[in-house]
């Protein structure tokens, strides 16, 4: 095989890891309340803070409760078990042991809040493959904010025209491309393998 690139950039919601907590309320709540919580809790700039490292669980478990006080107990379920809604996605999991047979260097490039992080981390193997990261709580900053690509190739000294990003959002896809780095936007119904086979990554 040709190999083209040298670094494979992940992000983890989504496209390691499903994130779908609309499914997740729904098992739990009705629908009423379902998008009432989603509306609060993950729409909030508080869900934000929590990705950008100024604000934990635990604060901004008070801050939404004290605004949302009729909705305490959910609220407090909610954000004490949110890791609970993240799946593997056992297909893209598999091709990171793939790509790393070949010689690829793996890394993270991900809004994540510190807490979830490192749970996630310390719970799943496969991040051990990872060469490193740059997570959003890290540098407070989020994607697609340019910081967070800058930020990795110069950590890593990474070459842009030999490295692929792989995100669910096109804004984070063409924040990439203005680093040169190519990307895939992993869009719903978008295979992955076979994208990875049409740019001959595998």
């Amino acid at each position: 095989m040709n190999k083209f690139y040298d670094n494979i950039i992940f992000d983890i919601g989504n496209v390691l890891l499903m994130f779908d907590p609309e499914t997740y309320l729904l098992k739990r709540y009705d629908s009423d309340l379902t998008y009432e919580l989603m509306s609060i809790i993950f729409a909030s700039g508080e869900w934000e803070s929590l990705d950008l490292g100024n604000k934990s669980i635990l604060e901004v478990k008070e801050i939404l409760c004290r605004a949302h006080p009729e909705y305490k107990k959910e609220i407090t379920d909610t954000l004490e078990h949110w890791v609970d809604m993240l799946q593997p996605i056992n297909e893209h999991i598999a091709l990171l042991y793939q790509l790393k047979e070949l010689g690829y260097h793996l890394y993270l490039l991900s809004n994540f809040p510190e807490e979830g992080f490192k749970n996630i981390y310390h719970n799943y193997d496969f991040f051990k493959l990872f060469d490193g990261e740059v997570i959003s709580y890290q540098i407070h900053q989020t994607k697609p904010n340019h910081l967070m690509c800058h930020t990795l190739l110069s950590k890593y000294n990474l070459n842009p025209l030999k490295s692929i990003f792989i995100d669910d959002m096109y804004a984070n896809i063409e924040m990439a491309k203005r680093y040169d780095i190519q990307g895939i936007w992993l869009r719903y119904g978008v295979n992955l393998l076979e994208e990875m086979h049409q740019k001959n990554i595998l």
